[in-house]
């Protein structure tokens, strides 16, 4: 079975780089600096959510600058873990799955410390972190794999 036909065409890995440049770059201005543009301000549709009150299936003025970082971050994330190179070998997919296991491994034991130490409304923070969390590990170590493989090659 050829293993990189489940990945993303190779151009996503260029859309995955401009969007996770872009969420960092939203994400530090957002919550490093704590500015909430007004231009962002729409209504927008919500299942659930609990302000000063709560609203169920109902339309909602909200700021959506979270949102967008969320996105942008998440789908740059995905997209540079999951889209195919050039050449696909099995190594390279060797280091996919090595990647993916560490990352598990790293991932849990940041949340069982997550869980043991972190208490109130820093944990609702980190769980809100977490959202990205394996994909930026996956990413990292998978990168730093792979440049460690093509300085051996070398």
């Amino acid at each position: 079975m050829d293993n990189s036909k489940i990945l993303l065409p190779r151009y996503f890995r260029y859309i995955g780089i401009i969007l996770t440049i872009a969420g960092l770059v939203f994400t530090i201005i957002r919550f490093g600096y704590g500015i909430k543009p007004d231009f962002l301000e729409a209504k927008v549709f919500v299942v659930y959510a609990a302000y000063l009150q709560t609203s169920e299936f109902r339309v909602i003025t909200n700021n959506i600058s979270e949102e967008i970082c969320g996105i942008t971050l998440l789908l740059g994330l995905f997209f540079l873990a999951f889209s195919r190179f050039k050449i696909e070998s099995d190594k390279i997919w060797t280091l996919r799955i090595r990647s993916f296991i560490y990352s598990l491994y790293a991932h849990t034991a940041i949340l069982l410390f997550c869980l043991l130490f972190i208490y109130g409304w820093g944990f609702l923070m980190v769980m809100t972190a977490n959202l990205f969390l394996f994909l930026l590990i996956y990413n990292s170590w998978f990168y730093i794999l792979l440049y460690k493989a093509s300085r051996l090659k070398d």
